[in-house]
C-alpha cells in the first residue's frame, strides 16, 4: 500500500506549526473526502479548490467532490476567505479556529484540523489559494505537473498530520514575471499550442504562478498586446488573483504593441510635442483596466525600449516630470486619489542616470531599482528611501536580449548566487516588489522556483542553504533514489556556464598554453555530460520526458557548446604548429555541432510527444555582436594536412612564479564590532567565496574593519603585486563609494577602489553626468593585468564574472609573509587571490591553487 503522510518541508520553513498533530484522511482507498467551499467566495478560490480536487486525482485515481455550500455538516476540507466564506466564519464564531494571526494580512493563511475536518483559511483571496495548493504540493503535485510534465506518483492513501500551521505574509510583497525576449521560442510555441499568447496559454501561467506563491505578471510584449489580443486576459488574471502590470517601457497598462498599432492616430511617443494625444492614450488604457487588480507602471522611455528624446539628459528630466504629474491627473480623475493604485518607477538603463542626478517621484510610488542585466544590483536601497510609502522593488534579469549581451539560451544563474544578490537587494530595503524577467519561462524552471520561494521569506535561506534547496526541488520531481545525482547536475551546469556564457563564447578564452587550462575545462563538462548521459538510463519512463527538460538538455548542450569553443582554442594552438592532433578537435566539434542540433530538434519535435514545439529555437553559438545571430555557426577551423605537417610536441609545463589562494583558504579570521567575513558555499568559479557576515553594516573605517588573513610565501625582494579576484558588485552605494583595504604585514594600509574595471554599461560616468550628479565617482582606470583580460576579445567583469583588483608593495626579506584584506564597504565578496600574477603566462582563471590544503 502506498500512502503519504503530508509534511512541510525546506521551502516553507517559515511556518508556523504546533505541537499537537491530529490526523485527517484525505483519501484512502478510493474513499475521498469532499471539498467544501462557499460559491460566494472569490472566484479565484472556487477555480482552486477544484483544482485541488482534480490534484487528488492526479494522485489517487479519484476525484474529491467539490460542494458548494455556506455551511458544513460532515467532515471534509473546508475552504475559505475569512470575510467571504460562511462556513469560515461560522468556525471563527464558534472558536473552533483561531484566525487571530491572519486576520486582516497580506496573502496569509491556516490550516488546521478541527472536528475532524480539514480547514484552509485564508486572510484574503490569494491567501485562500495558496493554501489550497500547498495541499496540493504535500500530496505530491508539483507546481510544474504541466509546464515541466513532472510526474505525479500514485498514492492510494493520503493523510494529512501537521496539525495547526500559519503561513505568515511574505516580506516580498509583489513577486512575479516578465514573459520577454520571447520571439522566436515562446512566441512561435505559443502560436503552435495555443493559436496565440492568448488566455489559453496565461490561465497555464497564472496557476503556475499561484502554485509558485507568486502574485504578479508583466505579460509578453514583443508583438502582442495582452489586453487587447484576447480580452478574458485581464478578466481571467484578475478572476485567478494575478495582479498585472506591463514593463519597465510601458506606462499606464498600455502595451508597446497599442501605440505602435495606432501610431498615426496618437502620433509622435514624444510628450513634449504631443501631450494630448498621449495623455488620452494613457487614460484609455487605465479605464479600460481600472476593475482588475494592477500596479501601474508610470513614467516614460522612448519609442521602444530605449531612451526618450534626442539623449540630452536635462531635457528629458524636465520632460519626465510633466509626464509623471499627467500620469497622476489621469490616476486621480479614474480613482478618486492619485495613490489609490500602487505604481512603480522603473529606475532602468539610462533612467538611474536621472535619479543619480536628483530627479524623483511621488513618495507613495514604489522606485524599482535594477541590475546590470547580468544579474548584479546597480544600486542598493539608499538609506533616503527606506520610509517611503511606496518602499523600493527590484527588476532582476536570469534572461537578457539586450546590452551588455545576450543571455537567454539556458539557465546560467546558479542558485548561491541568486541568493548573494537578492540577499543583498532585500537587506537594503527592496522588498516592496521583485519582478524577474525569466525570457520563455523555460528552460529557467529551477531559478524561477528559487526565487519566487526565497522571496517569501529571505531569511529563511542562509549561505549553504542553496544545495538543499536544489536536494528538495529534484527530490520532489525525480524521488530520493535519484535527488542527489540529479542535484549534482543542477547545481553544476549552471555554474559552469557562469564562468563563460554560451552567448559570449570566442576561442582562446581559456589557454591551450598554461596549466592544461582548457583541457582541464572541457574535462570537467565532458565528466557532467557523462553523468546527465548514465543517469538518463536510470530514469523511470514517466520521469523521462521532466528529466530531459529540466537536468539533461540544459546540461549536455552546455556541455557542447562549451567544448566546441575550447576544440577551437586547441586547434588554433595545434594547428600553428602544424601539429596534426589539430584535425581531431575539428572533428570532434562537428561532431558536437551535429549533436547540439539534434539535441534541439528532440525538444521541439518530440519531447512530450511534440507539446514543447517552437520553444528551443534561440541561437546560441557564432555570435559576433549583442544579439542573437541568424542561426548557429561553428568557429573557424584550421585542418593540418599531411605533407604540411610537423613532429608533434609535447606542451612544456608552465614556469612562474605565480600562485592562487582561494579566499576560503584563510589563515585567520578576525571581526569587528559584530561584523565578520563568513564562507559563502558554492558561490563563484570553484568551492565558495567570503562575504561579510551582515551586507547593510556601516562601513568601517579604514584599518578598523573585519579582517581576511593569508600567509603567503615570497621568493624575492623588491616589489610584490597580488590580485584580488571579486564578484563584480556594482557602484551599489556611489556617494560613498565601494572600498576595500589590504595590508602587508604591518607596512601602511591601502585602500582600493573595488570599482576599478566596472563596465560603464549605460554610460553612467561621461563627464557630463559626473557634472549633472552629486552623487558619482568618477570610475578608475581599468587594469591592465593578463587576467582583466586586458587587450583579449569578449573579456571583461559582466562576462567573466570576476573583477580583479591588484595591488603592489615593497618587500624587502623573502620567506613568509601576512597579506590583510580588510572589510571597508560590506558588500564586497572576495573570490580568490593571485600572488605575482604572470602576465607572461595568459590563463582566464589564474595559476591552480598552490596549497589547496
Amino acid at each position: 500500500m502506498k500512502r503519504i503522510y503530508l509534511f512541510f518541508f525546506f521551502v516553507c520553513v517559515c511556518m508556523i506549526s504546533s505541537a499537537q498533530h491530529e490526523a485527517f484522511t484525505i483519501a484512502d482507498h478510493g474513499v475521498v473526502s469532499p471539498i467544501i467551499i462557499d460559491g460566494r467566495d472569490w472566484k479565484g478560490v472556487v477555480r482552486a479548490a477544484s483544482d485541488l480536487a482534480d490534484d487528488i486525482r492526479k494522485v489517487t485515481g479519484t476525484p474529491a467532490e467539490v460542494i458548494k455550500s455556506g455551511s458544513n455538516s460532515r467532515k471534509a476540507i473546508i475552504v475559505g476567505t475569512i470575510g467571504k466564506s460562511r462556513a469560515i466564519n461560522g468556525l471563527i464564531a464558534k472558536h473552533k479556529i483561531d484566525v487571530s494571526q491572519v486576520r486582516g494580512q497580506w496573502e496569509s493563511y491556516l490550516i488546521d484540523v478541527v472536528d475532524g475536518s480539514l480547514v484552509i483559511a485564508g486572510s484574503d483571496k490569494r491567501g485562500t489559494i495558496y493554501g489550497i495548493y500547498e495541499i496540493s504540493r504535500q500530496i505530491g503535485v508539483s507546481p510544474w505537473y504541466w509546464w515541466a510534465d513532472v510526474p505525479v506518483q500514485h498514492r492510494s492513501s493520503l493523510i494529512y498530520q501537521q496539525g495547526r500551521v500559519v503561513q505568515p505574509s511574505p516580506k516580498v510583497k509583489y513577486r512575479g514575471i516578465f514573459i520577454n525576449d520571447e520571439w522566436p521560442s515562446f512566441g512561435e510555441w505559443t502560436t503552435n499550442k495555443f493559436g496565440g499568447q492568448n488566455s489559453k496559454v496565461y490561465t497555464r501561467m497564472f496557476e503556475l504562478l499561484l502554485r509558485l506563491k507568486a502574485n504578479y505578471l508583466w505579460p509578453a510584449m514583443w508583438n502582442s498586446m495582452f489586453n487587447e489580443d484576447d480580452p478574458l486576459n485581464p478578466s481571467l488574471a484578475d478572476e485567478y488573483g494575478i495582479v498585472m502590470g506591463t514593463s519597465h517601457h510601458e506606462p499606464m497598462m498600455r502595451a508597446h504593441k497599442e501605440y505602435t498599432s495606432r501610431r498615426k492616430e496618437v502620433g509622435p511617443w514624444d510628450y513634449a510635442v504631443n501631450k494630448q494625444r498621449l495623455d488620452q492614450f494613457f487614460r484609455d488604457g487605465m479605464e479600460r483596466n481600472k476593475a482588475y487588480e494592477n500596479l501601474v507602471t508610470i513614467g516614460m522611455r522612448g519609442d521602444g525600449d530605449v531612451a526618450m528624446g534626442k539623449g540630452d539628459d536635462a531635457d528629458n528630466i524636465k520632460t519626465l516630470g510633466k509626464v509623471i504629474d499627467g500620469q497622476r491627473r489621469i490616476i486621480k480623475d479614474i480613482y478618486g486619489r492619485q495613490d489609490a493604485v500602487p505604481q512603480l518607477w522603473a529606475i532602468f538603463t539610462e533612467v538611474q542616470r536621472y535619479y543619480d542626478a536628483g530627479f524623483n517621484v511621488p513618495d507613495d510610488v514604489t522606485l524599482l531599482f535594477c541590475d546590470n542585466n547580468w544579474g548584479y544590483v546597480r544600486r542598493t536601497g539608499p538609506a533616503t528611501e527606506r520610509q517611503r510609502k511606496g518602499g523600493m522593488g527590484l527588476y532582476y534579469h536570469i534572461d537578457m536580449n539586450g546590452g551588455p549581451w545576450n543571455d537567454r539560451w539556458v539557465n546560467t544563474s546558479p542558485i548561491p548566487k541568486l541568493r548573494e544578490q537578492l540577499n543583498l537587494a532585500y537587506q537594503s530595503g527592496l522588498d516592496r516588489i521583485w519582478i524577474i524577467n525569466v525570457g520563455d519561462l523555460k528552460p529557467k524552471e529551477l531559478p524561477i522556483d528559487f526565487i519566487m520561494h526565497y522571496a517569501w521569506n529571505p531569511d529563511a535561506v542562509q549561505p549553504g542553504d542553496e544545495r538543499g534547496y536544489v536536494h528538495q526541488w529534484a527530490a520532489s520531481i525525480f524521488g530520493d533514489d535519484l535527488a542527489e545525482e540529479v542535484t549534482d547536475i543542477l547545481v553544476k551546469y549552471p555554474k559552469y556556464n557562469l564562468w563563460r556564457k554560451a552567448e559570449v563564447q570566442v576561442p582562446g578564452i581559456f589557454s591551450a598554453d598554461h596549466w592544461n587550462e582548457a583541457e582541464r575545462v572541457t574535462l570537467m563538462w565532458r565528466q557532467l555530460a557523462e553523468q546527465a548521459e548514465a543517469l538518463r538510463l536510470r530514469v523511470p519512463a514517466e520521469m523521462q520526458d521532466a528529466y530531459y527538460q529540466l537536468v539533461y538538455y540544459p546540461a549536455v548542450a552546455s556541455a557542447g557548446v562549451a567544448e566546441i569553443y575550447n576544440c577551437a582554442t586547441m586547434n588554433s594552438y595545434y594547428a600553428q604548429r602544424g601539429d596534426m592532433r589539430a584535425n581531431a578537435y575539428a572533428d570532434r566539434a562537428k561532431q558536437l555541432y551535429e549533436k547540439d542540433s539534434l539535441l534541439t530538434a528532440y525538444y521541439n519535435h518530440q519531447l512530450a510527444g511534440g507539446k514543447w514545439q517552437g520553444m528551443m529555437q534561440d541561437k546560441h553559438m557564432g555570435y559576433r555582436e549583442w544579439f542573437m545571430p541568424q542561426s548557429n555557426e561553428l568557429p573557424h577551423f584550421t585542418y593540418v594536412s599531411a605533407d604540411d605537417a610537423q613532429p608533434s610536441v609535447v606542451t612544456p609545463p608552465t614556469v612562474s612564479d605565480e600562485y592562487a589562494i582561494e579566499a576560503i583558504h584563510y589563515s585567520r579570521i578576525t571581526a569587528a564590532d559584530g561584523v565578520t567575513w563568513r564562507l559563502l558555499p558554492d558561490l563563484g568559479r570553484k568551492e565558495g567565496c567570503m562575504g561579510a557576515s551582515k551586507v547593510t553594516a556601516a562601513s568601517a573605517p579604514v584599518g578598523s574593519g573585519a579582517r581576511l588573513e593569508y600567509d603567503i610565501d615570497v621568493d624575492k625582494t623588491g616589489l610584490l603585486k597580488v590580485a584580488i579576484g571579486i564578484l563584480p558588485t556594482q557602484d551599489v552605494n556611489p556617494e560613498r563609494g565601494l572600498r576595500l583595504a589590504v595590508q602587508l604585514d604591518n607596512d601602511s594600509i591601502q585602500v582600493l577602489d573595488a570599482r576599478r574595471g566596472l563596465v560603464d554599461t549605460f554610460l553612467e560616468y561621461t563627464p557630463d553626468n559626473l557634472a549633472r550628479s552629486s552623487k558619482l565617482k568618477p570610475l578608475p582606470a581599468p587594469g591592465t593585468m593578463a587576467l582583466n583580460g586586458y587587450r583579449k576579445l569578449r573579456r571583461n567583469e559582466v562576462f567573466d564574472n570576476i573583477r580583479w583588483l591588484d595591488v603592489t608593495f615593497k618587500v624587502a626579506s623573502k620567506g613568509k609573509h601576512i597579506f590583510k584584506l580588510i572589510m571597508v564597504d560590506p558588500e564586497l565578496v572576495i573570490e580568490r587571490l593571485i600572488v605575482n600574477p604572470d602576465d607572461s603566462c595568459y590563463s582566464y582563471f589564474g595559476s591552480p591553487e598552490k596549497n589547496p590544503n
